[in-house]
């Protein structure tokens, strides 16, 4: 149950973060679409929402959202990892000593 939180947070994060034009422009090249846009923040929100219901499914209520953040946090990371990787390099800045 908390592989399954896990993966729903992993997803929603990236769905969330799809939804932002910068980040899809350097994941798939082109800006997404304005229902494409509403679409993935609909999926990210409803996917945060599971993945704290199976963590809360798993540990009880008391610990199930204490796990939950931490299941939160750590699929958030990874995210970030996944986009610092994927993104495009940013282009070199010119030094300002002579």
């Amino acid at each position: 149950m908390i592989v399954l939180a896990l993966l729903l947070a992993i997803a929603a994060f990236a769905c969330l973060a799809l939804a932002m034009e910068r980040h899809h422009r350097d994941v798939t090249g082109q800006a997404p679409a304005m229902a494409r846009r509403r679409l993935l923040r609909l999926l990210g929100c409803a996917g945060l929402v599971a993945s704290l219901t199976a963590s809360i499914g798993a540990w009880g209520v008391a610990w199930g959202v204490v796990g939950g953040c931490g299941v939160l946090a750590a699929a958030a990371g990874a995210v970030v990892l996944w986009l610092s990787f994927r993104s495009p390099a940013m282009p070199a800045r010119p030094s300002s000593r002579s």
